[in-house]
């Protein structure tokens, strides 16, 4: 029964120069969110890494930086607070790649409960045009080479289909209060079922995937002993399940609906 209890969290980090006077402030952050959520006994975490920069010509020393999720906790904590801001060129950056590399790159764990969280004190690449083409809103287009689009082909509904594809929640920590940046920060995460904050309420997040969590894995016991039910006896519905477990129906009822969610049952109960 792996995966009951999985939580797997990507970091994706800004660290071009522009982030020379944040950089600080967001790695003490990052390592208090690890903090935190290693403290809950009941979830078995894991910590992946993502840096971003920009796109060549605008800067080249890489685009993405990918370091793997990983349970070595400690090992983590040391990649963050070696983070160096440097290089960039215009103000926009490679947020999308970035984004994208962590939904794609990271070997998630089967059935755990996956979130991104994104740092950053720049928008992505053409994206007041895209908030111009697709909600009608304009916006400033800033300091943008390609203003009409990222040169990797990517836009906010691109980046947030992968990230739903793969079951990604993302919570973006904007270290700003420029508009351009906290509109596409905002974007990226709400379409993904997160929420978009100031830097300075970073607790705020670690507070939302703490409740999460809490939601998720506070009935693990429960949960492991609906998904025997089911493995034993085949296909019954919640009726049957609440009968054999002599429970009432309600608490097996969601406990399915976790399950299902996370692909345990492979959409084989009828509820």
């Amino acid at each position: 029964m792996k995966g009951l209890n999985y939580v797997d969290i990507c970091f994706v980090v800004d660290t071009t120069g522009s982030m020379s006077s944040f950089i600080q402030v967001a790695q003490q952050q990052l390592l208090k969110a690890i903090n935190t959520l290693s403290t809950d006994n009941n979830i078995n975490l894991q910590v992946g890494l993502v840096e971003y920069r920009d796109h060549p010509p605008q800067d080249t020393s890489f685009v993405t930086r990918i370091y793997p999720l990983t349970d070595n906790l400690h090992k983590m904590q040391n990649h963050i607070r070696q983070l160096r801001a440097d290089g960039g060129g215009d103000g926009a950056e490679a947020v999308y790649r970035g984004v994208e590399d962590a939904c794609q790159q990271m070997r998630w764990r089967k059935h755990s409960c996956r979130f991104a969280i994104l740092v950053g004190d720049a928008p992505p690449h053409g994206f007041a045009a895209w908030m111009q083409t697709n909600r009608g809103v304009k916006l400033g287009k800033g300091s943008d080479s390609w203003h009409d689009g990222c040169p990797s082909g990517l836009d906010v509904q691109l980046v947030t289909a992968t990230a739903e594809d793969k079951q990604v929640k993302v919570y973006s920590l904007c270290m700003v209060r420029d508009r351009l940046t906290n509109e596409a920060f905002n974007a990226i995460a709400t379409l993904t079922g997160g929420e978009c904050v100031p830097a300075d309420n970073a607790n705020i997040v670690i507070t939302q995937i703490q409740s999460i969590l809490k939601n998720e894995f506070s009935n693990v016991t429960f949960d492991r002993q609906v998904l025997q039910t089911i493995q034993q006896f085949g296909q019954p519905d919640v009726t049957e399940i609440a009968q054999i477990l002599d429970s009432p129906r309600l608490p097996v009822a969601a406990s399915v609906a976790r399950l299902g969610k996370r692909g345990f049952l492979e959409k084989l109960v009828q509820i």
